[in-house]
């Protein structure tokens, strides 16, 4: 039973990584611009820094995104 509840929650927290990992590439490219529009001459090690947030947070962000809301 304890394994059965332990695989459903690691496979819900591998999907709900996952799903960070696939939004962050567009996000980087097009979806922060949106929110934030210093980030137009970021360097490449800014957009590794916010790699870990930004997957952490892609439910968020993503809803800044849609509303076009500066953070």
């Amino acid at each position: 039973m304890i394994d059965t509840v332990a695989t459903i929650l690691l496979l819900l927290v591998g999907g709900y990584l996952l799903i960070g990992i696939i939004f962050y590439f567009p996000f980087i490219r097009k979806g922060i611009h949106n929110i934030d529009g210093g980030v137009k001459g970021a360097s490449t090690f800014m957009k590794v820094l916010i790699f870990p947030g930004t997957i952490a947070l892609w439910p968020f962000l993503l809803k800044k995104v849609k509303k076009g809301e500066p953070s």
